[in-house]
């Protein structure tokens, strides 16, 4: 049997178009794949980046009450200490809310001290001439005992030169947290050094308790 040439042409063009069919259908599922890939690559949630938040820790606070023992006037109870560091460092607050200011890493330390005297029930009470320098750290004058006296909070390294010497128990307790990387602050009335504060500072990943 003899194709004729019209025969040979109609097969001719039914295979090209089998061809276009399958070439249209390969075409089709690969878009369709590449679509469905594409859609699960956006839909893939990614994990939020972790937010850390600074953590300022009372590490250790010591007091001592009367420093000079052969004067009665230079006997302060503790409560009455706290009071006055509290009282520094409301004034610090204070300030740098006025100043519209970015607090320090030694500010900070600072309030968390503040914090926690608050929590101990400490209030604070009037002071004037009030100033502070990121060096020395903070100074007012305040009525104790019915007499205006100066108190200093700052830094143990400038206290050191603005008071007499520390007795044993505030500088063994200011060499301990030095050792330990903390930031140590002293408390100075007209001179006289009364109290000690150790505070800690490190990273915490929000939401739990893991530190850096």
């Amino acid at each position: 049997m003899e194709f004729s040439d019209v025969n040979t042409e109609i097969a001719f063009y039914v295979v090209i178009a089998l061809i276009a069919l399958l070439l249209v259908f390969l075409l089709v599922r690969a878009i369709k794949n590449f679509t469905n890939r594409g859609g699960a690559k956006r839909s893939k949630v990614e994990p939020p980046e972790p937010k850390y938040e600074e953590v300022f820790d009372i590490e250790s606070e010591v007091f001592e009450t009367n420093p000079y023992k052969n004067d009665p006037d230079t006997y302060f109870e503790q409560s009455v200490l706290r009071t006055v560091t509290l009282t520094l460092i409301i004034g610090l607050r204070e300030y740098l809310a006025k100043m519209a200011e970015n607090a320090s890493d030694q500010h900070k330390a600072m309030a968390a001290i503040a914090k926690h005297l608050e929590a101990q029930g400490a209030t604070p009470i009037a002071f004037t001439q009030w100033n502070q320098s990121p060096i020395q750290g903070i100074a007012a004058r305040i009525i104790l005992n019915g007499k205006s006296r100066t108190a200093l909070f700052g830094p143990s390294i400038a206290m050191a030169k603005a008071s007499a010497p520390f007795t044993s128990e505030i500088s063994n307790a200011i060499e301990s947290g030095h050792s330990a990387g903390h930031s140590v602050f002293v408390l100075a009335i007209d001179g006289l050094a009364y109290s000690e504060f150790s505070v800690s500072h490190r990273l915490q990943l929000i939401g739990s308790g893991d530190r850096i």
